[in-house]
């Protein structure tokens, strides 16, 4: 997850990006919770 620690390292640098990069982290971390959720209930 290297790409989400530089997303949010540009947010202390850079405010005005912060509504893009927060987008971006959102799309970016979506996948991953539709599959754990996917996990979750496969494992229930």
């Amino acid at each position: 997850m290297v790409v989400v620690e530089d997303v949010v390292w540009n947010l202390y640098i850079s405010p005005k990006n912060s509504d893009i990069t927060i987008s971006l982290i959102m799309t970016n971390l979506l996948p991953y919770i539709q599959k754990i959720e996917l996990l979750g209930k496969m494992l229930k």
